[in-house]
């Protein structure tokens, strides 16, 4: 059971953060217009858009599969301030859950202990 919630989660987290980086690397215009109504500068789009391909691409990597999630987790804290400071509260939840299956993937990489 642990190896199957461990695959559906890097499947579809990986599958999730390359299209969500894709669409801001293309410059999809609701992405553009979300950071500069955050007042961020479109640079920063794409350097997000990077990290989120990247991220998702080390998740189906195993040897950097833990910088990813490491990487993305920070990308959604900053995602879910940002949405907290614009005050957009629909919005809020979606980073943080994301980051809670980024969490729950990185708790199934542990090795079971031993038994002594």
């Amino acid at each position: 059971m642990r190896k199957f919630i461990k695959t559906a989660l890097w499947v579809v987290l990986g599958v999730m953060f390359i299209v969500a980086g894709g669409a801001k690397l293309m410059g999809e215009h609701s992405q553009v217009e979300h950071f500069e109504q955050w007042g961020y500068p479109l640079w920063f789009l794409y350097v997000i858009g990077l990290v989120e391909v990247g991220g998702g691409i080390a998740l189906f990597i195993p040897k950097v599969q833990y910088y990813g999630i490491v990487v993305l987790s920070f990308t959604m804290f900053g995602a879910a301030m940002t949405h907290l400071r614009a005050h957009e509260m629909s919005a809020f939840p979606v980073p943080l859950v994301l980051l809670a299956g980024l969490v729950t993937l990185a708790i199934t990489m542990r090795k079971p202990k031993e038994p002594s």
